[in-house]
């Protein structure tokens, strides 16, 4: 008896040790998490925080942006002597009834389950 009494009390123990070391750990993650969001910000919409691949992108956005298209390009007889060499795709069936079915089985409306043979 006294054997019994001794093994429950290590088990108690051991729990004890596994909560203290979660508690630990929580509040190690909890102080983690508080002291780093405090010191700095993640995204900071200030100019000088810019990069200088951040200001070539914006500097070649712009020049994108002034470029103009002569619409006298599109009655020039060069391209209008262009020639399409695109496939027109003749209209098929979507597809199977039921994709599920296997191949070749008649495609009929599925019915509504019926309760098994046992019930």
């Amino acid at each position: 008896m006294a054997t019994l009494i001794v093994l429950r009390m290590d088990i108690f123990k051991n729990k004890k040790i596994a909560g203290l070391a979660v508690g630990v750990v929580l509040l190690g993650l909890v102080y983690y998490v508080y002291s780093s969001s405090g010191s700095s910000a993640l995204l900071t919409s200030s100019e000088e925080a810019t990069s200088p691949l951040s200001q070539e992108i914006l500097t070649v956005l712009g020049e994108l942006r002034t470029i103009t298209l002569d619409p006298a390009l599109f009655s020039d007889p060069v391209f209008v002597s262009l020639t399409d060499f695109g496939v027109t795709i003749p209209p098929q069936q979507a597809g199977r009834r039921n994709p599920f079915a296997p191949v070749g089985a008649p495609s009929a409306t599925p019915s509504t389950p019926s309760a098994p043979a046992g019930q």
